[in-house]
């Protein structure tokens, strides 16, 4: 079933004269879609897909995977605001006695964005035809995070979809609070190269050129320093787009190789090490509440690793060769290896427990699990509280994630002042010694 966007007009024209009505339809077929709108009572002037159906080859397909599941994984998590408001609107509506599918064509009629009401179409439209709204999120991975459906899928077998929705949207929240508190502390530094740059190229393009011009027109060298600086900016001016695109391929494929390498086992540990603290405990507090919750609303502690490691980088599950000087142990946690991603040692753990390891055991990556971590683990097993535990364990990783944020923020000022003062005094240098030079010649 495709989405329409159409625009139609009464077939009962009335007294007074409007404008044609326009919304989405989703309908097997453009014909399927004149017929419905006819017995509403329009006549269909224009209707066009929402969507384009993917033309790309199946090869390609396979190829281009990776790099769209991080595409997914980047466009999910700038809808966490929006997604905040969905699971917010669903879970008020619910809790106040509306149908799931009345509940979506409420917020329909809300909508402010166009890929938001598509979907919004989708899912009503999925849930018409009879299918659970778990069932209709599985056809939306831009949307819907593989944990937050089987979430939906099991708070809907308990009766707990209401509570369900809710605690999702406070995760969306806390996740968008902590987004914005590191895009704050970025832009400061963003904006200061920016202007520092900008200042470069245009002494190096307007101002210098004039002043080492007189210089050379009266037998004088330029200063070294002042023809060094004509020449960065002029080339940043020259070549910024084809230097920028350098940069960016170079750091995917440099994301591309260590993923590799990583999914191979063959990243030493001091490499991974190098990733920042703050992106660690991040992707450790969703991890650990994505667990929490699938757990607490009766899903397998398997399954639910599982799940959430989809919703991390490198999900695929990896076997890192034993080494011959490594004693080998029948415990199951000995063969887990410590491949980089904490999609690959959530993997792992699952593998492990199915085998007969307990979680505590199934998780020895030192970089991402330290011995508190899996202490806490091994007490939620015994006592048998492991989702508390480990949404204690969610909130200390996010209050650690959002402390880093700020010590962040905090070094990030006074360093970048320090570099626009450098940069200032370069380029204030390269303009002064021309001038002094000029002063000797006069004199």
């Amino acid at each position: 079933m495709t989405v329409y966007r159409y625009k139609a007009v009464p077939l009962q024209p009335s007294a007074e004269p409007s404008g044609p009505l326009a919304g989405e339809l989703a309908a097997e077929s453009p014909a399927a879609l004149r017929a419905s709108l006819r017995r509403a009572g329009l006549q269909v002037i224009e209707a066009k897909p929402a969507h384009r159906k993917s033309v790309v080859p199946d090869r390609a397909r396979n190829v281009l995977a990776p790099f769209t599941r991080a595409l997914q994984r980047h466009t999910r998590s700038r809808r966490v605001r929006a997604k905040a408001e969905l699971y917010d609107s669903l879970a008020t509506m619910l809790q106040a006695g509306l149908p799931i599918v009345d509940a979506v064509t409420t917020l329909l009629g809300g909508r402010t964005n166009r890929s938001t009401g598509t979907m919004l179409v989708e899912l009503r439209e999925a849930m018409r035809e009879g299918a659970a709204l778990d069932e209709a999120m599985q056809h939306h991975p831009w949307w819907f995070e593989p944990a937050e459906v089987a979430m939906v899928s099991a708070a809907r077998a308990s009766g707990e979809l209401p509570s369900v929705l809710e605690t999702l949207a406070q995760r969306q929240e806390r996740a968008g609070a902590l987004a914005a508190k590191l895009a704050s502390a970025l832009t400061y530094p963003a904006v200061v190269s920016v202007v520092g740059i900008g200042v470069v190229i245009f002494l190096s393009v307007k101002t210098l050129p004039d002043l080492t011009t007189i210089l050379i027109d009266a037998g004088v060298e330029p200063p070294r320093l002042t023809l060094a600086v004509m020449a960065f900016g002029q080339g940043l001016l020259r070549h910024g787009v084809l230097l920028g695109a350098v940069a960016i391929l170079a750091t995917v494929g440099a994301l591309v190789l260590l993923g590799r390498l990583g999914r191979a086992g063959l990243l030493p540990l001091w490499t991974r090490r190098i990733v920042p603290g703050f992106a660690r405990r991040l992707a450790l507090a969703r991890a650990w509440a994505g667990i929490a919750e699938l757990v607490r609303t009766g899903v397998p502690v398997v399954d639910a690793l599982r799940l959430t490691s989809l919703t991390t980088p490198t999900p695929t599950p990896t076997t890192t060769p034993t080494s011959p000087t490594t004693p080998t142990s029948s415990t199951p946690s000995a063969a887990i290896g410590h491949s980089g991603s904490l999609g690959s040692a959530l993997q792992q753990a699952a593998t492990s427990i199915e085998r007969g390891g307990s979680l505590s055991e199934s998780l020895p990556d030192p970089v991402w699990f330290d011995d508190e971590c899996r202490r806490l683990i091994s007490i939620g097993e015994s006592s048998g509280e492991l989702p508390e535990i480990l949404s204690k364990l969610a909130e200390r990783s996010h209050r650690s994630a959002a402390r880093s944020i700020d010590r962040l923020a905090s070094l990030l000022e006074p360093a970048v002042i320090l570099m626009l003062a450098t940069l200032i005094g370069i380029v204030v240098m390269s303009a002064v010694l021309p001038i002094l030079k000029l002063q000797e010649i006069i004199a």
